[in-house]
């Protein structure tokens, strides 16, 4: 894989992951103030723009990491490998934390915890309806690496491929795929699941991917302005009403997350290390973590307000209370888990693989959250 390192994406992860983590500390602060008999702090739902923020990052680095491995069996096993190491030992670690919860402190749950075949799909990625009759595993916000798995899989068949001859698989499968969900072919969970239009913000991300490949790159006012739009159409609520997965909602969702990725990814980068810039990059680093642990963090956050601090201070003091703890554990979290386990799995592997694929560098593009 191509070494490479973009700050302006590791910024741009931050961003979307404080965007979500922000979204939960809505839902948390809504639910606190309804049980006072008050009503919302603020509307939530722009900052949940976040997760098609993150699936657009996520099709942008796939491509742009590896521009030069198609075409290789070697690289199409290296690139999985990597992928699974990456983002499955903090996965499980969180859904063995929701399972414990769910069965020893269900009020701290969302939903029970399900038969056998539901808990083993949680730690497998597969799309299983919970009790609450929704598509989500154990850890809830793992429902976008369901969707990351798929990603990952189509991609290294295509790596498998001659470059141009891959992408087009890339493109056309998953195209495919939600054009018969939209039609509504698709027999099954798991595949309705997978065929939602979220998916298209994915191939939208990669699209980005092949332009900065090809050397296209904009102006410092042109990536300004684009960034502006972006982030004015998602806080001007434009999204249209309707089910959450329908398809013009999710172009909706999707197209000023690309705007947004665009400005980041072919605009200049940032340079220098100024103070706020070094913490965006971390947060960037651990905006996996960030963004697997928040909701569990502010769902624990939330009861315990609950019973001790509704009427000694604002409930707003929340929300900057909220996003501090979740960047602290988040970083932790990295910096004592993720890397370390990460760097160590990877050693494990590399001594094990061929000299082909020992050869293929992992682009520290690849150590931020795969979706979030």
């Amino acid at each position: 894989m191509t070494a490479m390192k973009l700050p302006n994406i590791q910024i741009l992860r931050a961003c979307a992951a404080m965007m979500i983590v922000v979204y939960h500390c809505g839902i948390e602060t809504a639910r606190l103030s309804a049980s006072a008999g008050g009503g919302r702090l603020f509307d939530e739902a722009p900052w949940g723009a976040g997760v098609p923020i993150f699936f657009a990052i996520s099709g942008f680095i796939m491509v742009v990491t590896s521009a030069r491995a198609f075409g290789s069996a070697a690289a199409a096993a290296d690139f999985m490998r990597r992928r699974v190491i990456r983002i499955v030992p903090l996965y499980w670690l969180v859904t063995t934390l929701a399972l414990g919860v769910a069965l020893f402190a269900p009020s701290l749950s969302k939903a029970p915890p399900g038969d056998f075949l539901y808990v083993l799909a949680s730690y497998l990625f597969w799309p299983y309806v919970r009790a609450t009759g929704d598509v989500r595993p154990l850890a809830t916000p793992g429902w976008t690496l369901n969707l990351e798995m798929l990603f990952y899989v189509v991609f290294a068949v295509s790596l498998l491929l001659r470059r141009g001859l891959g992408l087009s698989l890339l493109f056309a499968s998953l195209t495919m795929l939600v054009a018969a969900r939209v039609a509504g072919l698709l027999p099954g969970v798991a595949l309705n699941f997978w065929g939602d239009p979220i998916v298209l913000g994915f191939l939208l991300g990669a699209a980005v991917g092949i332009a900065y490949n090809r050397g296209l790159r904009l102006s410092g006012f042109a990536a300004l302005a684009l960034m502006i739009v972006g982030f004015s159409v998602i806080f001007l609520s434009w999204v249209p009403s309707g089910a959450e997965d329908a398809l013009g909602r999710r172009l909706a969702e999707a197209a000023p997350a690309t705007l947004i990725l665009i400005a980041f990814a072919l605009g200049p980068q940032v340079e220098g290390r100024s103070l706020p810039l070094r913490g965006a990059l971390a947060v960037g680093d651990a905006s996996y973590s960030l963004y697997l642990i928040q909701e569990f963090l502010l769902r624990l956050m939330s009861l315990g307000w609950h019973k001790v601090l509704p009427s000694l201070v604002p409930l707003w003091i929340f929300i900057p209370v909220g996003i501090a703890a979740a960047v602290a554990v988040a970083l932790a979290s990295y910096r004592w888990f993720e890397k370390p386990v990460t760097r160590w799995l990877n050693g494990k592997a590399a001594r094990r693989a061929s000299p082909a694929a020992t050869r293929l560098k992992a682009s520290p593009l690849m150590r931020g959250t795969p979706a979030a």
